[in-house]
């Protein structure tokens, strides 16, 4: 069972006047959810696909009673996205401080970052209360594994292949897009700019904290800065004031995040566009 979260957070800014409204079901997540954590497996965990690995739930206990209701395997894609694999476990498992189950990661899956998502529902007084997703550090995963003949073990890929395991994925910098301005659009002097990112509901970013606008690698303007909660996506409405602009290059859009999992800024990048008279 694949689980989502269906409520939409927006955030609309301004550059000239910064305006935001408080993502108020964000903000109900970090209250509700807080003390929660996915302690096992670790970032320095490696697992050979066919082989198990034990993940462990913990909670720092309050009024509230939470119950474990689902628990997912989720794979990094070469290209930073959130992918789902397959669900390990469903039911209702009650969280007074701590669980594990173990989980035989699928034989067939390539070598990659894989990390699990736990699902948790919370109860106070008889009253719901929003759902918790929490997820694990990512791990390793390799197709094999022999020892050599001093005896030490080696895996069938290196682990330190950034082509395979991406350190800035292991920070928990991804599953995040700038979709818009998307590469080739055009915009004109005083246009307002609508930047928009969209967060999948398995990333590991947290907090947005900061939009910049470059020429190429030379920062022009910082469109906004502040600290802002988002669980799905944000809008931005940069008005383009430039003093001498440059209609034969590249401008764009980068994005930054706070991880959930690292003390890491990520940074996300939109599309190149040009800038007309």
């Amino acid at each position: 069972m694949k689980f989502s979260v269906t409520a939409i957070s927006a955030l609309l800014l301004a550059s000239a006047v910064s305006v935001t409204t408080a993502d108020s079901y964000a903000d109900a997540i970090k209250a509700w959810c807080g003390g929660l954590a996915v302690t096992a497996p670790t970032a320095s965990t490696v697992v050979v696909a066919g082989a198990k690995t034990k993940i462990t739930v913990t909670r720092k206990p309050d009024e509230r009673t939470k119950t474990i209701t689902g628990l997912d395997l989720y794979s990094v894609s070469k290209d930073g996205k959130a992918k789902y694999v397959q669900n390990v476990w469903k039911g209702k498992y009650a969280l007074s401080k701590s669980a594990t189950i173990t989980d035989a990661v699928p034989k067939n899956v390539p070598a990659g970052l894989y990390y699990y998502r736990v699902w948790v529902t919370n109860l106070i007084n008889g009253q719901h209360g929003p759902d918790c997703l929490e997820t694990s550090r990512t791990f390793k995963v390799t197709t094999g594994s022999h020892t050599n003949a001093a005896g030490d073990l080696e895996y069938t890929e290196s682990l330190h292949d950034n082509s395979i395991y991406n350190p800035e994925y292991e920070e928990g910098c991804f599953g995040l897009t700038v979709d818009y301005p998307k590469t080739g659009d055009v915009f004109k002097l005083n246009d307002h700019i609508h930047v928009q990112a969209n967060r999948d509901g398995a990333s590991q970013t947290d907090a947005l904290t900061k939009v910049e606008l470059f020429k190429g690698e030379e920062l022009v303007n910082v469109a906004w800065v502040g600290t802002e909660s988002f669980q799905n996506s944000f809008s931005l409405k940069d008005h383009l004031v430039l003093n001498n602009p440059d209609t034969a290059s590249d401008y764009h859009y980068k994005v930054y995040a706070t991880s959930s999992k690292a003390d890491k800024t990520c940074v996300f990048k939109s599309g190149d566009f040009k800038i007309s008279n």
